[in-house]
């Protein structure tokens, strides 16, 4: 393949791809912040932000995380920076966690999208609730904080899904070779 053409095709990819992500984040945000109903909702930034850690550089990752945990603190109401700081923290080690140790699987997206879903649970938790002793921490914990990391969690394997298709459709150009038989090749 030509070099020229391949690096065409692969920027495009790069575009295609990253705006693909930035829709699933705008998705992600409109659903956090419009949809109303009487249960629990899930927070889909933590596990968007989260797939794309799994699947992207350890810079572009912290970016990511960052602006999803800005968009999640605008949607719930929380200090700006609080889930951002969360967020880019997590999205920085899960990335580099995956780019040198870990192999791509959904066991263990699974178990690092419930860690980061945890840690931001409690420590909103902690500082929102416990830390001000609001008289009811005990029953907001069991009704919203543990059904929202269980939906949280679950509703990550339908992003990882959706972030794997994107990524395998507009990933790297590989390059496929044919090997010819060739008659002047002298055994010994």
């Amino acid at each position: 393949m030509n070099i020229e053409l391949k690096k065409k095709k692969e920027r495009r990819n790069y575009i295609i791809r990253h705006t693909l992500f930035i829709l699933l984040m705008a998705f992600c945000y409109v659903f956090v912040s419009s949809v109303n109903t009487g249960g629990t909702l899930p927070l889909l930034l933590i596990p968007c932000a989260v797939c794309y850690a799994v699947r992207e550089a350890p810079f572009d990752s912290v970016l990511y995380g960052c602006v999803c945990g800005l968009l999640l603190d605008s949607a719930s109401g929380t200090l700006t920076g609080f889930n951002a700081l969360i967020l880019m923290w997590s999205c920085l080690m899960i990335s580099l966690l995956f780019h040198y140790v870990l192999r791509r699987h959904i066991l263990n997206f699974l178990w690092l999208d419930l860690a980061v879903i945890v840690i931001q649970a409690m420590l909103h938790y902690l500082f929102f609730y416990r830390l001000w002793e609001f008289d009811l921490s005990g029953l907001v914990f069991r009704k919203i904080f543990i059904p929202e990391m269980i939906w949280t969690n679950i509703w990550g394997v339908v992003l990882y899904w959706l972030t794997g298709i994107i990524s395998r459709g507009f990933g790297t150009v590989t390059e496929h070779y044919i090997e010819e038989k060739s008659e002047d090749i002298v055994r010994e």
